[in-house]
Formats: structure tokens, sequence, C-alpha cells
């Protein structure tokens, strides 16, 4: 989007095509500032995450469908919140999932 003041990001993940990161998911990247992002992901059915080490914190919110993060059952409407210094062994869902997540710009 055209016109943002120094400092802002404005974007349309309608207007995005998805980023495939690797087997089963996608990404769109929402935006950026700080060290920091924000993105929508999609997980396809049958996805299982690959144990990975939290750094900074994350927070997520699920947009459509459902999946199961650190043993907990989550369907649209539930958040996460992960904490620095965590381990994250424990991500599946069984029928698809896209949520809303806001990290450390990986790297």
């Amino acid at each position: 989007m055209s016109n943002a003041p120094a400092g802002w990001t404005f974007t349309d993940s309608e207007a995005m095509d998805w980023l495939v990161l690797g087997e089963g998911v996608a990404m769109k990247s929402l935006g950026a500032a700080d060290g920091r992002m924000i993105a929508t992901f999609k997980f396809d059915a049958g996805y299982v995450g690959g144990i990975h080490h939290h750094e900074e914190p994350e927070f997520s919110y699920i947009l459509e469908g459902s999946m199961v993060s650190q043993g907990v059952q989550m369907e649209v409407g539930h958040a996460y919140a992960v904490e620095a210094g965590t381990t994250h062994d424990d991500f599946r869902t069984e029928n698809g999932c896209t949520l809303v997540s806001v990290f450390k710009i990986p790297g």
C-alpha cells in the first residue's frame, strides 16, 4: 500500500501470495519493525512442526481451523504466548490451521 508515513508499513494480506516455507506450511509476511515481524501462517492438514527453541517471545492467534500446541487443543479464537527460553516440541494440525503470529525476525 502506498502513501505510508515514515516508520509505518501497511499491507493487504488478500493481495499477497503465500510464500511456501516447506512441505505443508506457507507464510504471508504482513510487516516488520524494530526486529519483530507479524505474519500469517497456513498449515495443511496433517502438518507436524519440528522441535525448536524460542530465543524471544512469540504470540499466535488462531484464525481458521484447529491445532494442538504443547498438548493443548486450540480452535478459532484461541491464542498462545510463548516466553523466551522455551522449547516448542508439540505443534500439529489434523485438519489444517491458519494463524497470525508476532515474533523476532529470524537471522
